[in-house]
């Protein structure tokens, strides 16, 4: 993992754009929770082979269902090589940019053919964790495996109202995005204050936030046990002293994501700031580490934080969705 340990290329990209370089990963940023489960999960012993759901795109181009939705590409550097890695089960795309370094490792793969026992160790082992490399059959290993949880899922789902749920984006991208945001707010691109709260940075359908917010779609839809569709997205970054009250949420939220993005100081497990949600229960306190995402009916279940404690700041993205069949205003 020395690869992120001279960031030239990255100098290169506009910092005010979003792009998760695998050469020079911001390794600092990615929760190493859940990177260690991700890297549980691969042999680097065993056969890896090109994922034939990667699709390796030279600068300007984007996939194919992408092209009549560029808009949700603007916030994006796509001056580079990208990597768009396709999960099988939900159609959601990772992408992941390509230096020189990376590019050549690519280069190298060959549909159907075994990568090179000549591929450095480490550029097996990024390639492995961003899913261009898999075992062979990995898809619809894959594909079972989630069939028999999605199927639990939407059952406590529809019993609760709520569920706790992990890997809605990929742990670079969400180093990345980390990244993206800091900066963001950091040179005043994000403003400070809403309705709601007079201690937190705010953003209301930022364009970066906007294209994962299409992209877990349809994952949402998998818990929901429904077609769903996008509403509105929005980052909230909290400063210490923040509350938020108790509350229901409009008609354009009746299914909400809140992911946990970034927490300080870095916690080693789950941050110190949870989610409290009313249900036929009780009150239940959900903490979540960096990286988790909790579904949850915004317009059925109140739900509520305390005051952020002193010396800490929080951000999340609430990702909004309604029913298929919602005709009403979408923002």
């Amino acid at each position: 993992m020395g690869a992120a340990s001279r960031q030239t290329y990255t100098a290169r990209l506009p910092p005010g754009q979003f792009h998760c370089l695998l050469d020079e990963l911001p390794l600092h940023l990615i929760p190493r929770r859940v990177f260690d489960l991700q890297h549980r999960r691969h042999d680097l012993s065993q056969p890896l082979f090109l994922n034939p759901q990667c699709r390796v795109l030279s600068a300007g181009q984007v996939p194919a269902e992408l092209e009549s939705h560029r808009e949700l590409l603007e916030g994006f550097s796509l001056q580079g090589t990208v990597a768009w890695v396709r999960d099988p089960a939900t159609g959601s795309l990772h992408p992941f940019w390509l230096g020189s370094r990376m590019q050549a490792a690519v280069a190298c793969l060959r549909p159907g053919k075994p990568a090179p026992a000549s591929l450095p160790h480490e550029l097996r082992y990024l390639l492995a964790e961003a899913g261009i490399l898999t075992p062979a059959e990995h898809g619809e290993r894959y594909l079972a495996e989630r069939s028999e949880i999605v199927s639990t899922r939407v059952r406590v789902f529809r019993e609760k109202g709520y569920l706790p749920l992990g890997n809605l984006i990929h742990p670079f991208n969400l180093a990345a995005l980390r990244r993206y945001y800091r900066y963001a707010i950091r040179r005043g691109a994000i403003r400070l204050g809403d309705e709601q709260s007079s201690r937190r940075y705010v953003a209301h359908n930022e364009k970066v936030a906007r294209f994962f917010h299409h992209q877990i779609a349809n994952a949402v839809s998998a818990i929901a046990g429904e077609a769903v569709k996008p509403s509105y997205v929005y980052l909230a970054s909290y400063l210490s002293g923040a509350e938020l009250k108790k509350h229901t949420d409009r008609q354009q939220c009746e299914f909400s994501v809140t992911l946990c993005l970034d927490f300080s100081p870095e916690p080693e497990l789950a941050t110190s700031w949870p989610i409290r949600l009313d249900t036929s229960e009780g009150t239940v306190t959900v903490y979540q580490a960096l990286g988790d995402g909790l579904v949850y009916r915004g317009t059925r279940v109140p739900h509520f934080r305390d005051v952020l404690g002193a010396g800490n700041t929080s951000t999340s993205i609430f990702f909004h969705y309604v029913s298929s069949d919602f005709s009403g205003p979408l923002d």
